[in-house]
């Protein structure tokens, strides 16, 4: 379990939940698709499977260690939860947000392969 404090997790978690709302609200998820993450220390707060944002709470709250053993929580997490673990193991960041923005979901049934053309997917 991580050594962080649990009014950091705590606050963290709020913070994953505004996000995962905010994300919702701006049309970069529908229902329960996408997931927000933050790491605090050796632990990782991610969002439920099956959970819409707009039903986030701090009962919620789902925490797997860098292994993607769940150490915190009752729901099981997001099923794109490898994703995440790859993102955190292989960078020094500190939050995820993977969406299924509706004009990205449309392109990607129209092409076989986007090109990367930020400079920041290089670190990825």
């Amino acid at each position: 379990m991580s050594e962080q404090h649990p009014e950091s997790v705590g606050r963290i978690w709020l913070d994953v939940v505004a996000t995962a709302r905010r994300s919702a609200a701006d049309g970069l998820v529908v229902g329960t698709s996408g997931n927000v993450s933050a790491r605090v220390g050796d632990l990782v707060l991610v969002t439920p499977s099956g959970v819409p944002y707009d039903r986030l709470g701090p009962q919620d709250a789902v925490g797997v260690d860098l292994e993607g053993r769940q150490v915190l929580g009752d729901l099981g997490p997001t099923s794109e939860l490898p994703l995440h673990l790859a993102v955190y193991r292989s960078t020094d960041a500190a939050a995820v947000v993977h969406t299924h923005a509706v004009h990205a979901t449309a392109v990607s049934t129209l092409v076989s392969e986007v090109p990367l053309v930020h400079y920041a997917a290089a670190i990825l």
